[in-house]
């Protein structure tokens, strides 16, 4: 028997909510909400949303609809993967944050750099029903537009990297109470042990300390970049030490400041008595360490709090959006391992 040809024929694709939203001349996101409640939509919007749909003859997927509406209060956060220097302090507040407006938090682990990253995060986002994501690692801005077409994401710290953004994570302003904490003992040589560049924080604090140094008329004596881990910082600080005319050190976080200390150890330098060291984020070990470290405290809890209140006010435009965040607890904290300069390392 010869089938007929309208039986021959393919069924028509159904049209999807990209398509609808493209003919409308919307966001995808705003036909999303139109088929949530209508409502709270513009008359004007409604009804071109409603003609798209009618002229592609769109049936929303039910099922699918379904799932949007369980992800409608599941949020993701990204952090640095296999790495134990990643402050679980900022996940606690953004956890909290997300309780509290009633959001489900979902933490995964992003690997890799530069490509592998890249594929990785797209695996992430097509791997569930997400309302937005929050990323405590650095993103590309072409990687972050690619992703925020999916669904809107908020990059902590990176959405500011002015040298001097203060209130967020990447605010770099108190390596300069440092650099003026270490001229007052009488240090004039100081070098910097940078975190990985990749990182706001890491930019900012570097960018503020060769400012405070040169505004103080110091002598920069060399910067070397690391990861963030104590290792890391133990092969910086011995680069630096080929030329150790330093009499400090400020490292950009304290697990690299607890690098560096133990390399000056086995080259036979006291801390502080011959150099100094400074860190920064005031881990809960480093008023324990043999000497105690000087540091930076920052509230840490309430950088992620804030930034997750950032994205909560993205997955709800109608809402007041949060205020600017203000200052975030971020204070020099003096112990043991910042001393008076050595009577060589003082100017004449």
């Amino acid at each position: 028997m010869t089938p007929s040809p309208a039986a021959a024929r393919p069924p028509a694709r159904a049209a999807t909510i990209y398509e609808v939203a493209r003919l409308a001349g919307v966001s995808h996101q705003t036909v999303s909400r139109f088929m949530a409640d209508r409502s709270k939509l513009k008359a004007s919007t409604s009804e071109k949303v409603e003609r798209a749909m009618a002229e592609l003859n769109y049936s929303p997927n039910l099922t699918a609809r379904s799932l949007r509406t369980k992800a409608a209060y599941r949020v993701l956060a990204l952090v640095p993967g296999s790495s134990p220097y990643f402050p679980s302090r900022m996940l606690n507040g953004a956890a909290a944050a997300a309780r509290e407006a009633g959001y489900h938090l979902d933490v995964v682990a992003l690997e890799g750099a530069g490509p592998e990253r890249t594929e990785r995060l797209r695996g992430i986002l097509d791997g569930g029903p997400f309302a937005g994501a929050l990323s405590f690692v650095p993103i590309s801005g072409t990687d972050l537009l690619q992703a925020q077409e999916r669904i809107p994401v908020v990059v902590a710290g990176e959405y500011d990297d002015k040298m001097r953004g203060r209130g967020r994570i990447s605010d770099g302003s108190a390596a300069q109470a440092i650099v003026e904490h270490l001229a007052a003992l009488g240090h004039r040589r100081i070098a910097h042990i940078a975190g990985p560049q990749e990182w706001p924080a890491a930019r900012n604090r570097l960018a503020v300390y060769r400012k405070a140094v040169h505004d103080a008329g110091l002598e920069d004596c060399g910067v070397a970049e690391a990861e963030w881990s104590a290792a890391s910082g133990y092969t910086a600080a011995q680069t630096l030490l080929a030329n150790p005319s330093f009499t400090a050190v400020f490292a950009a976080n304290d697990h690299l400041a607890i690098g560096a200390i133990r390399a000056l150890h086995d080259h036979g330098l006291r801390v502080p008595a011959d150099i100094s060291v400074v860190g920064w984020d005031d881990h809960p070990e480093s008023a324990f360490l043999v000497p105690s470290l000087t540091t930076v405290h920052m509230d840490l809890e309430d950088q992620g709090s804030r930034a997750m209140e950032q994205l909560i006010a993205a997955l709800n435009p109608g809402n007041t959006p949060p205020p600017e965040p203000g200052p975030t607890g971020m204070r020099l904290v003096l112990r043991e391992s910042s001393g008076p300069a050595p009577k060589h390392g003082q100017a004449d």
